[in-house]
């Protein structure tokens, strides 16, 4: 959890479109890694785990296609972590990343003068709220399951 929480904070004080896309790229990678990483631990949340990996990695793509795009966001990589909380605790606090990435791309979109960052910015947006559909508390996934 202490990843997730960094990356908040990361993503808090990321100042300007650069810093918004680059700290974008990284939130996106992180939760591909955990979601990869959760899937296994919990056979009801799977799908929902599985479906918000291909977010990420869409959401990670539509933010490489931005011109504003700092060239060093695709070395970020992360290590699977050691899962020390509830599965369920993990999705929700992905869920909530998802969400305030969702609110800082869709800001940023706002302010872009290019318009291809402005797309890049939406593309990623919408996936980010793909994300916490998938995800979050009372979930399609996790409620079509009957256990959330």
């Amino acid at each position: 959890m202490n990843q997730i929480e960094r990356m908040h904070q990361r993503l808090a004080d990321a100042d300007g479109l650069p810093a918004v896309l680059a700290a974008g790229w990284d939130v996106f990678e992180l939760v591909a890694t955990i979601a990869s990483a959760s899937a296994d631990e919990s056979r009801d949340l799977y799908p929902a785990f599985m479906f918000a990996r291909g977010s990420a990695v869409s959401g990670r793509d539509a933010i490489a296609f931005a011109p504003s795009t700092p060239r060093g966001s695709a070395d970020a990589r992360y290590d699977p972590p050691k899962l020390t909380a509830d599965v369920y605790e993990i999705a929700d606090a992905l869920a909530n990343l998802a969400s305030a990435l969702s609110t800082r791309l869709r800001e940023s979109a706002g302010l872009a003068a290019d318009a291809a960052d402005r797309s890049a910015c939406e593309n990623a947006a919408s996936e980010a709220e793909r994300i916490v559909r998938y995800l979050a508390k009372g979930n399609e996934l996790g409620a079509a399951s009957g256990v959330r």
